[in-house]
């Protein structure tokens, strides 16, 4: 081998080296923008919860004056040409004095002035009184047997004696503070001492939680057993520690009620125990495991989540070895929920043919040029063993393509965790799962609910039939 060959076989080997070496240096820029990609998940592109976002998303563009091309700064409060909002006044039998002002002389020239009967200009306002509350003092006289050689006292009435020092609209007020308003026990005593001007103990205020969660005792059992009878449930869980250790608040939402159970398991042996393995209804769900065996092991129909799943399709479109595929499953996902949006403007039958072809366009997708990665693959699979479960609203309009009313309803619990860090012991646990089922229950029938409150802590007092927290109907 001459100079000159020689050279050419050196310069093959470092320009091989070279090649090798851009291979290697090219797999981890992908690897490495792969791992940027998922350290960007946000609540937009996953199942990652807003809270958890690393940054918060951007702000919508602020509007631009047509004349200067400036940005417009908004004003703070309401924008002009808004409807405006005017609170309405309080019901008659509320009002508790009325003070008419009436004028004699014209206050422009001084002449004399005749009433007007027709119209009436009404401003109230609403003040504390100085001792909000009504205290009962019952005396129980004492009397001599001259047989039994004692003194003997009548007994109180059972209801009185029951309540205690608090009647059923005071338990109900502790109740509502604690739960509803996330109050500690000790901001509560406070609140006692200093607004209401009574000194109680934490252990008192424990003990009126205590009496509402045994009036609320009867109602949320009764829904448990109605749970079962549902046509269709939306179902969510979310962490809830118990003395620190994990355990799981599941929120189940039918029509006109909602209902909490907290667990210590997240598996499918809740759904078993809440719901029986025969149930005959359908479920909205997002695709965790715990749903997924509960459906391979009975016969319930399931609706996945389609914002869960955009999510997941959204963080495909981030990664450059399978932006095409994610991008490209976005347009027709796009596309049917643009149909959803104006479902009220198709007829059924129409909606339901272009819906069935939106169902073909996205399973076909699906399944076409997957790429090589371990994201896009597994998607691919569960569309192909679980794909149904996914349009089970095509065929049932009443069910939402989403869990979204789930997740809505178990996020007042979330605030509850995230303000009392969870419970000390089963009884809060119980307390939590009554409370927050009456308090969602109410709210989606339009009930008030200290109304309801102090309507069960009286039928408890008084050993009467608790209220339900099922409509009349």
């Amino acid at each position: 081998m001459d100079a000159k060959d020689k050279r050419i076989a050196e310069l093959e080997t470092l320009l091989q080296s070279a090649w090798e070496e851009i291979a290697t240096l090219k797999a981890r820029i992908l690897q490495l923008e792969n791992e940027l990609a998922a350290a960007r998940k946000n609540s937009s592109n996953s199942s990652k919860p807003p809270s958890s976002d690393i940054v918060k998303p951007p702000k919508d563009k602020p509007p631009v004056d047509p004349k200067t091309k400036r940005k417009v700064k908004r004003k703070r409060g309401g924008q002009q040409g808004h409807q405006q909002h005017l609170r309405k006044p309080l019901a008659p039998e509320l009002v508790d004095e009325i003070v008419k002002l009436e004028l004699t002389r014209c206050p422009d020239c001084g002449h004399k002035l005749d009433l007007e009967k027709s119209e009436t200009k009404v401003t109230q306002q609403i003040e504390l009184v100085e001792k909000p509350f009504f205290v009962t003092e019952y005396q129980q006289l004492m009397s001599w047997c001259k047989h039994c050689q004692g003194y003997h006292y009548v007994r109180l009435p059972d209801a009185v004696e029951k309540a205690g020092l608090f009647g059923p609209n005071m338990i109900a007020l502790t109740a509502y503070l604690k739960g509803r308003c996330h109050v500690s026990y000790r901001t509560l005593q406070e609140y006692f001492r200093d607004v209401v001007g009574i000194d109680i103990s934490t252990g008192f205020l424990v003990n009126q939680v205590k009496k509402t969660s045994a009036a609320l005792k009867s109602p949320h059992d009764e829904l448990a057993e109605f749970l079962k009878q549902q046509l269709h449930l939306a179902i969510d869980e979310t962490s809830f520690k118990k003395n620190g250790k994990l355990q799981w608040a599941w929120c189940f939402v039918a029509d006109f009620f909602t209902f909490f159970k907290i667990d210590a398991s997240r598996g499918s042996k809740v759904l078993y125990e809440t719901l029986g393995d025969d149930f005959l209804g359908s479920l909205s769900s997002d695709f965790f495991s715990a749903y997924l065996k509960y459906k391979n092991e009975t016969s319930t129909l399931f609706q996945f989540c389609w914002a869960h799943l955009i999510r997941e399709i959204k963080f495909l479109a981030t990664l450059n070895d399978t932006k095409a595929y994610g991008k490209r499953l976005l347009k027709y996902v796009k596309a049917m929920f643009a149909t959803i949006h104006r479902q009220s403007e198709l007829t059924d039958i129409g909606f339901k043919r272009l819906m069935n072809k939106h169902k073909r366009s996205i399973q076909k997708t699906i399944q076409r040029f997957v790429p090589e990665h371990n994201k896009a693959i597994a998607l691919a699979k569960r569309f192909e063993e679980h794909g149904e479960s996914d349009f089970l609203f095509v065929d049932d309009p009443s069910i939402a393509p989403t869990n979204n009313e789930a997740e809505q309803n178990i996020r007042t619990l979330i605030m509850d965790r995230i303000v009392t860090q969870g419970t000390r012991s089963d009884m809060g646990n119980e307390w939590h799962e009554r409370f927050w089922t009456t308090v969602a229950t109410c709210r989606k029938q339009g009930r008030n609910v200290m109304t309801f409150l102090r309507d069960a802590i009286f039928s408890f007092l008084h050993d009467l039939a608790p209220p339900s927290l099922l409509p009349d109907h």
